[in-house]
């Protein structure tokens, strides 16, 4: 029938095999990831269990990212894969995923945020990054399964902790 995702096919603790009491079912087939990559905006509906529909994002270009200190959010392009926690292929292949630290376009956030006098005092490293066109986001929703990318601007100590990163993968900046 195909792949599951069921442990039935594996032996006991004690290494003895598992006694098969029932068939494969359609509500336990393992898909293949949908590495949603960087690119022109392509989302399929997928049917799951209960005739419910998930929106798995292939290609996607533009991100609904929050700017948490501000509380507003802009819709923005996402450039490219800076960082990702779990794999480096991800970063070389532009995948996107939930956690991906991704560069965007800050164009919008620094006329935003230009509007607060006391702005370059408060965040000095933001202020800094945003003056040389780098703008840096953290993916929290899963495109593979929501069909979008949604996130938040990396700020204060977080993004210090990121430019170490970067660093260190010797990434361009």
């Amino acid at each position: 029938m195909g792949i599951s995702r069921s442990n039935r096919h594996k032996r006991k603790e004690t290494g003895g095999k598992k006694g098969l009491h029932e068939k494969k079912r359609k509500n336990n087939c393992g898909r293949p990831p949908s590495n949603t990559r960087i690119g022109e905006r392509r989302v399929k509906q997928v049917r799951v269990r209960g005739g419910n529909i998930k929106h798995r994002a292939l290609r996607l270009d533009t991100g609904n990212i929050a700017c948490k200190t501000h509380n507003f959010t802009l819709n923005t392009s996402i450039q490219n894969v800076m960082y990702h926690p779990s794999n480096n292929e991800f970063m070389r292949t532009n995948i996107l995923t939930k956690s991906a630290v991704v560069k965007i376009n800050g164009q919008p956030f620094k006329h935003e945020l230009e509007k607060d006098q006391q702005f370059e005092s408060k965040d000095p490293v933001l202020f800094d990054n945003l003056r040389k066109g780098n703008c840096y986001a953290i993916i929290t929703s899963r495109p593979g399964q929501v069909g979008m990318a949604d996130g938040y601007l990396l700020q204060g100590e977080e993004l210090k902790f990121y430019m170490e990163k970067f660093k260190k993968k010797s990434v361009k900046v």
